[in-house]
């Protein structure tokens, strides 16, 4: 199953007037649940013609139940024969609620990129996600790098704030301040596969007061100095392989 997303929804946030990136997205999980045999729990997803040169991809992200081994692999095959096995810091079973499997080339070097969201936590005022980006190298492995975000169920679109054909990605934190909480987005871009803070080049972060109703508005409550304390050098709980 493939849906094509322009994501060129109405302004909500500050951020969602710039453009947003083009994705493809894939969401035929093949999903194995085997807790109560193996204590295993496996979700398979194959894509064809995913390279340059048509050989088809195969993603494979693996979880155990385990008290000692609080841990995922993600496998990669291309044209089913296994190229990589990349470790990735949580668990992720049959609770946990799986986004689609976006493609796009995220680091603007024309391969094929890939990203993944999965929600496996609350925190009492939204799900915790796991945000997961799989970079293209030239010779067809990735390059993992994921983080914690306060995403929850969905997707949040990289936008390109220079209309420069280069699209920076936006974190979503919680933090509270003056017995108030905040979302706290902050910016980032891919410099040599690696994420890069970019909130001084826009003036970033904006924080927004937690309501029980919807709230869009950047808070006139906190001074923009007070809100560069609140920024994130990295994303949370970051882990690059």
């Amino acid at each position: 199953m493939l849906l094509i997303l322009s994501l060129s929804s109405s302004a909500q946030y500050p951020f969602e007037s710039f453009d947003s990136i083009h994705y493809e997205v894939f969401n035929n999980w093949v999903k194995y649940d085997w807790l109560d045999s193996k204590k295993s729990y496996h979700q398979t997803l194959t894509l064809n013609k995913f390279y340059q040169n048509k050989d088809s991809l195969t993603i494979q992200l693996s979880s155990f139940l385990d008290a000692n081994k609080d841990s995922s692999y993600i496998r990669i095959f291309r044209n089913k024969h296994q190229i990589q096995k990349i470790f990735e810091p949580m668990r992720y079973l049959s609770y946990a609620i799986w986004g689609p499997l976006i493609v796009a080339d995220f680091n603007n070097d024309s391969l094929n990129d890939l990203k993944l969201n999965i929600s496996y936590m609350s925190n009492g005022l939204g799900m915790i996600s796991r945000i997961i980006y799989l970079l293209q190298t030239k010779e067809g492995l990735f390059k993992k790098i994921s983080y914690d975000d306060n995403l929850g169920n969905g997707n949040r679109p990289e936008r390109d704030f220079e209309k420069n054909g280069k699209f920076e990605i936006i974190t979503m934190t919680l933090n509270n301040y003056n017995k108030h909480n905040y979302w706290t987005f902050d910016l980032f871009e891919f410099v040599n596969d690696e994420l890069r803070n970019v909130d001084d080049k826009f003036e970033y972060p904006i924080m927004v007061q937690f309501l029980k109703k919807p709230n869009y508005r950047v808070t006139d409550e906190i001074s923009k100095e007070k809100m560069n304390d609140f920024k994130l050098i990295i994303p949370r709980n970051i882990d690059i392989k």
